[in-house]
């Protein structure tokens, strides 16, 4: 049986090997070979610096559905490499957590809504997820066709509906917050913020938006 320091070591120096030949796929190949991504979740947690780097780096290659909770809860880990490390991976896997003819829906409308065209946008999403209704992106990408068509009420449930399936994904809560706001649910935004916060403590666009709303909120007397 292999010692846990010899595969540890071999993660590390497959990691050292990547930073100096940006090979991803040798990389993947290489952790495929001998980690499996329930064992790589363990390493992002209790491995040291570079171990979690590595992790966090191969879980996005290789992991899979049950490699988001574990990405998300790194989102906050001390070492801020590991936080971009991992903020890419689990970005990456909550595109991809579907069928693949459902990832290539969600890019489709992804591409609309980039574009601002929510109205264009909106019949697909809604089709997409009621086709996959796991899938926490496509749920999101239906908050931000509503959203940007001003329907706040719908654009909130919408983001619930993607947090309900992944309660990491930070953007829906800094969504779901600016929705509350405009409903003048300022507490409830509040709490949203700081969710999102306590996920992501780097997103300065949610610190800035929680300190204008604490401003608002002392000015309401709310």
């Amino acid at each position: 049986m292999t010692s846990p320091l010899v595969r540890t070591t071999r993660l590390a120096t497959a990691y050292r090997r990547l930073l100096s030949s940006a090979d991803a796929p040798q990389y993947a190949a290489t952790v495929n070979e001998h980690y499996s991504p329930t064992t790589l979740a363990t390493l992002l947690v209790r491995g040291d610096v570079e171990l979690r780097r590595a992790s966090a780096m191969a879980l996005g290659l290789l992991g899979n559905s049950r490699s988001i909770e574990p990405l998300g809860r790194a989102l906050n880990d001390p070492d801020r490499g590991v936080r971009l490390v991992a903020d890419d991976s689990f970005r990456g896997l909550l595109l991809r957590d579907s069928a693949p003819t459902h990832h290539q829906q969600l890019l489709k409308v992804m591409h609309l809504t980039d574009g601002g065209e929510f109205a264009a946008a909106l019949a697909p999403s809604m089709i997409l997820s009621e086709q996959a209704p796991m899938y926490a992106e496509a749920h999101f990408q239906r908050a931000c066709c509503w959203h940007g068509l001003d329907d706040h009420a719908k654009a909130a449930q919408a983001y619930v509906d993607c947090l309900w399936r992944c309660r990491f994904h930070y953007t829906a809560w800094q969504g779901l917050a600016r929705c509350q706001i405009m409903a003048g649910q300022y507490r409830g935004a509040l709490n949203s913020l700081q969710r999102c916060l306590q996920i992501v403590p780097d997103l300065e666009s949610a610190r800035l938006q929680l300190r204008a709303l604490r401003r608002r909120m002392r000015r309401s007397d709310v």
